[in-house]
């Protein structure tokens, strides 16, 4: 497995702003000590602009090395929010987007506890402990790494790829980490995953643990199956190669279906959850305003590309058009 922090930590963290609505105003306002220029002189603060402003220049920091100023920055994304408290029925989260906050209200009332009011706040408190993981582990402390990454999946708990990055961090601490421990994360990401790339990686994820213990057709049905969600990954060609040099022939006998056929029969999801799409279909009718058929039919495309064959949703986009 890798040994450095992939792209997609990077890329994960800027899905903040891939809502398909704004969040309420946050309760606390992060700092800007360390961003000074992202909002210096600014009378009146759009807080997703410097959310995201914040993200862009922790981001430049942390790839040009400057772990230090990174860090800074990322700490005042979370500044204040020790001070938010949750009680047995009000809980306040910072998720990337209103499909998160659904999702989340949704889970709740199927664990019996739909009563929680749940307030989406803007602050990009997940995030920012997401960088702190981040930067931990590039100083090489990886316990550190893994107690902010938990953080993060406390106040975003609907992000695939924080258990995308919590499964690769268990894998790389210092004490070894059970096996199972580490596929119930993966397991976790491929039902939050609602995008090609996160269930891509959350399969890869899954096809290692089988190659490192010697279940190699396994892992091949995983590295295979994630290739028609995410093509353009080199990861898992490298990872095929490296099956068919030990088991010759195996690669030729393994297509996508016989792929699809067993993980199925081990329990791993080979397809998005479908409550991505039921949620998508929720939000789209809660839009009445006419003003809005882009954004309906925005939402909608989504959804179809989640599930291709759903014949409301054809039917629905073929009438917009």
């Amino acid at each position: 497995m890798r040994n450095d922090i992939r792209t997609l930590m990077i890329a994960a963290a800027c899905t903040v702003v891939a809502s398909v609505q704004a969040a309420p105003p946050a309760k606390t306002s992060p700092q800007t000590t360390s961003a000074q220029g992202i909002a210096s002189g600014a009378q009146a603060v759009n807080p997703i602009v410097l959310s995201n402003q914040m993200m862009i220049t922790v981001m430049e920091r942390f790839k040009g090395g400057n772990y230090v100023e990174a860090r800074n920055v990322a700490k005042d994304m979370v500044f204040g929010s020790e001070k938010i408290i949750d009680t047995p029925t009000s809980e306040t989260r910072s998720f990337s987007s209103l499909m998160g906050k659904k999702v989340y209200e949704r889970q709740l009332k199927k664990d019996g506890r739909g009563n929680v009011q749940v307030t989406w706040t803007q602050q990009p408190v997940a995030d920012g402990y997401y960088f702190q993981a981040m930067i931990s582990f590039q100083e090489g402390k990886p316990e550190e790494a893994l107690e902010f990454l938990q953080k993060a999946i406390i106040w975003d708990p609907m992000r695939a790829a924080f258990q995308i990055e919590r499964g690769f961090m268990l894998h790389h601490q210092k004490n070894p980490v059970e096996t199972a421990a580490i596929l119930v994360t993966y397991l976790k990401a491929l039902e939050l995953a609602d995008n090609p790339v996160d269930f891509a990686a959350g399969l890869r994820g899954i096809g290692y643990l089988y190659v490192d213990r010697g279940d190699f057709k396994s892992g091949l049905a995983c590295y295979m199956l994630s290739r028609k969600f995410d093509s353009d990954d080199k990861t898992a060609l490298h990872e095929i190669d490296f099956i068919r040099a030990r088991v010759p022939g195996l690669v030729k006998e393994m297509d996508e279906t016989k792929a699809a056929a067993l993980l199925a029969a081990a329990h791993i999801p080979v397809s998005y959850d479908p409550v991505h799409v039921q949620v998508r279909l929720e939000i789209a009718n809660e839009i009445k305003d006419p003003k809005k058929a882009g954004e309906v039919k925005a939402i909608l495309t989504e959804a179809l590309r989640l599930d291709p064959n759903n014949p409301e949703i054809i039917s629905r986009l073929s009438s917009m058009k």
